[in-house]
């Protein structure tokens, strides 16, 4: 309805002055309704965006995430240790050696992945697999990594030898949007057929590798202090975001949110600077309390680092622009975040942070699940951890070897959180044209 009155009022204006008069009474009327209507659901939004108590009966194997009857059968055999929590059962002996073939860009991957050059498995579950990126090892390879974002065109994938056991995956941990920096006469549509397993950060990969995880505790923690925590954050400055692709929506959201409350904003699309940008961290991000973990993208299961490193390992409130309400819900922790898409508006957003700050009470509620679960970064930016060769090693184990391939990979980067085939995204640059219209 918004694009609608946005594109209808350049119209009115070559019309004759009867007929503009009328259009714009009824174009006025529309407005008025409509934002009658936000500032109802805004008000009950915001009365009503209270966290729910954390069921301790869920916690146990994976139950938190309700997941669906399809979402869980459609997991590899790792997907369920890693989101159901089930035990590992290996399914070749350890004597057996796997070699693990990164196609063209292994040196590529070697400083974000590879924190121990002489032990690329460190402290993996298993550690019966070697790394190789040596392109003629080919012929011998078990598995074979073909990085889809650097992959220019279809001619750089090699011949493949017909009824090979060979396992090729494509790894993806970039949206839908962006898989492929080359797009030139390169779409997933040409790599069909081609691939055995899939490797990204949705849960029903053959091999997931999410940017974080969330997992239970063995042992409840104490309760967390959040005056402790609030004395060590900015009083004067509640929220920051470092911020370097600057797409129009982010930067519209951000200037309107900044209009009532202050937000400081780091990077090559803010005013303030901070070194760093994946391989060094940005320090000062944890003196404030909230953290716009704003996505490039908005895709279905697409939670980068902006949530699990600049929000919870800095030990702010990630405050997410990104992401189904359903994904969000089935990957990180219990009552732990604030939802955009929640408040109708920047100003209503911007009025619940500040009621947040002004009551520790109601603070408190968005760490009650440290109690139960704890946040584990694994993309091997800023030198956190990376288990994507740990995870290739891993699958080789676990999962099932049966026959699969991969006929329509538009059906796996297009399926969202319930398994329904829609489209799960949308690029940020170009979705935000009404916002101020309203306002």
């Amino acid at each position: 309805m918004f694009v609608l009155l946005y594109t209808v009022i350049p119209v009115i204006k070559i019309l004759p002055m009867s007929i503009k008069k009328f259009r714009r009474l009824k174009i006025l009327l529309a407005a008025v309704t409509i934002c009658i209507i936000i500032n109802i659901y805004a008000e009950l939004s915001y009365r009503s965006y209270i966290p729910l108590e954390i069921d301790d009966s869920l916690n146990d194997h994976g139950k938190w995430r309700k997941l669906s009857q399809d979402q869980i059968h459609n997991l590899s055999n790792l997907g369920r240790i890693l989101f159901l929590d089930e035990t590992p059962q290996v399914a070749v002996p350890q004597t057996t050696v796997y070699k693990i073939l990164v196609w063209k860009f292994g040196e590529f991957l070697t400083t974000r992945h590879i924190r121990n050059p002489s032990n690329p498995l460190q402290d993996c579950s298993v550690q019966n697999c070697v790394i190789t990126y040596k392109d003629a090892d080919i012929k011998t390879a078990d598995l074979v990594v073909f990085l889809l974002h650097r992959i220019q065109n279809i001619k750089e994938i090699p011949a493949r030898t017909a009824g090979s056991s060979q396992i090729w995956t494509f790894l993806t941990d970039e949206s839908p949007y962006n898989t492929f920096l080359y797009r030139v006469n390169n779409t997933v549509d040409f790599y069909n057929g081609m691939f055995n397993w899939s490797m990204s950060y949705r849960l029903v990969s053959d091999i997931p590798v999410p940017y974080g995880r969330t997992v239970p505790l063995k042992n409840k923690m104490d309760k967390f202090n959040v005056a402790d925590w609030n004395k060590s954050k900015k009083q004067d400055v509640l929220v920051a975001i470092v911020i370097s692709n600057c797409s129009e929506k982010r930067l519209m959201y951000i200037k309107e949110l900044s209009k009532y409350v202050r937000v400081d904003a780091y990077g090559g699309c803010g005013t303030l600077q901070c070194p760093g940008h994946f391989h060094t961290d940005c320090k000062i991000i944890s003196d404030y309390k909230f953290y716009l973990s704003f996505e490039n993208t908005e895709c279905d299961e697409y939670i980068t680092e902006k949530v699990w490193w600049s929000g919870y390992h800095k030990k702010a409130i990630p405050v997410i622009m990104g992401g189904s309400k359903l994904s969000l819900q089935q990957s990180l922790p219990p009552n732990s975040y604030i939802d955009v898409n929640d408040f109708a508006l920047p100003k209503d957003l911007a009025s619940y942070l500040l009621y947040l700050n002004s009551s520790l009470n109601e603070m408190e509620n968005f760490f009650k699940w440290k109690r139960d679960f704890e946040v584990l970064n694994e993309h091997g930016y800023f030198h956190s951890l990376s288990v994507h060769y740990c995870r290739i090693c891993e699958a080789l184990n676990y999962n099932s070897k049966k026959t699969k391939i991969y006929n329509n990979l538009n059906d796996f980067i297009s399926l969202n959180s319930s398994g329904s085939f829609v489209s799960v995204c949308y690029y940020l640059d170009l979705t935000f044209t009404t916002f101020i219209l309203i306002v």
